[in-house]
């Protein structure tokens, strides 16, 4: 063998080395590659706020402060309106708990016994005292994504804080020669993950407005509280509306006065449009402008998102898939997963 074909070969197997030991690398920071993506998706959807306030000479910094302050304003003033209704909706929930199962058991109990909420909150204290250490566990799991959350928050203001803050940050990890097509590239994505941001938003917020005057026109009980979890889980495309039908179908079917079969079916109907109001109008839109993936592509990111990292995966899958098209297309214009 001649020695430029073996220091080819040499360099080669080096290579693929170093990239095995920064995968390996990258796989035991993984909690944090993850806050570090969860930063860049919320950098991305602040990025045009920003801009926009720097365009009228307001300082970058100034301006990240005046958006978190205006949008951490904006929830608290929806939770001002909604939480006295939803908090006493939760309450009369809890206090007819015992009701609820006395009426599901009365009427289906020869197929599904639900017990009571007694002997579902002994077998809850049971497992925790299986494990004697789950309840410090926990108590350190809250403080955990207390600090988790934190942490995004800072780093999301340090990205975009500074001009162009995040580019430099991505283009660090790069040769110079690259800088220009990584921030191309970066911008693109950026762009990406910001409409998709904000298209998740307004399907979420959709999704509960329709599902509460819905329900409320069906004279469901709870209603509120249904559509609070039907507006959350649409951060799930696709999957949020079958699993939010569940409780609306479950006290439909046990509502006592107005409520059994008759109205258990009307509401799988509602909640049947609803999907088809998603599947159709809301998400192919969303994903049109922002992820542009094929719906089966999406629904795996999800389901593999949710089996690594639980809610935080889901998040985090969709973005990564408009990411990855985008990256696809500066490559194979044309292509994408």
């Amino acid at each position: 063998m001649r020695y430029a074909d073996f220091e080819q070969s040499t360099k080669a197997i080096l290579k693929v080395i170093f990239a095995a030991l920064v995968l390996v690398f990258l796989w035991q920071v993984r909690e944090i590659v993850v806050l570090l993506l969860l930063s860049i998706i919320l950098a991305s959807a602040l990025e045009p706020l920003v801009d926009y306030l720097k365009a009228h000479r307001i300082p970058r910094s100034v301006s990240v402060l005046a958006v978190y302050i205006f949008i951490l304003g904006l929830v608290g003033f929806a939770f001002y309106s909604i939480i006295p209704l939803f908090v006493e909706q939760s309450k009369n929930l809890i206090v007819r708990l015992p009701d609820i199962f006395n009426s599901f058991n009365a009427r289906f109990g020869a197929y599904v016994n639900l017990g009571s909420p007694t002997d579902l909150f002994g077998q809850f204290l049971s497992g925790l005292a299986g494990d004697s250490g789950s309840i410090v566990s926990s108590t350190f799991g809250i403080f955990s994504t207390l600090i988790a959350a934190i942490a995004v928050l800072v780093i999301s203001f340090y990205l975009v804080a500074e001009q162009d803050g995040m580019k430099r940050f991505v283009s660090s990890f790069v040769l110079p020669s690259h800088h220009d097509f990584t921030a191309n590239l970066l911008h693109k994505i950026q762009r990406r993950m910001g409409l998709w941001v904000l298209g998740q938003l307004i399907a979420s917020v959709v999704m509960f407005l329709i599902t509460w005057a819905g329900l409320s026109l069906l004279h469901v009980q709870f209603a509120l509280v249904l559509a609070v979890i039907a507006g959350l889980l649409e951060v799930v495309p696709y999957i949020g509306p079958i699993v939010s039908a569940i409780p609306a179908v479950f006290f439909a079917l046990i509502q006592v006065p107005g409520g059994g079969l008759g109205l258990a079916l009307v509401v799988m109907v509602l909640y049947f449009v609803l999907h088809e109001i998603e599947g159709y109008i809301l998400i192919p839109k969303i994903m049109e402008k922002t992820v542009g993936g094929s719906p089966l592509m999406i629904l795996l990111a999800i389901l593999i998102g949710f089996k690594l990292y639980g809610v935080v995966g889901i998040v985090i899958a969709v973005p990564l898939v408009g990411a990855l098209n985008v990256t696809i297309n500066e490559f194979w214009p044309g292509r994408s997963v």
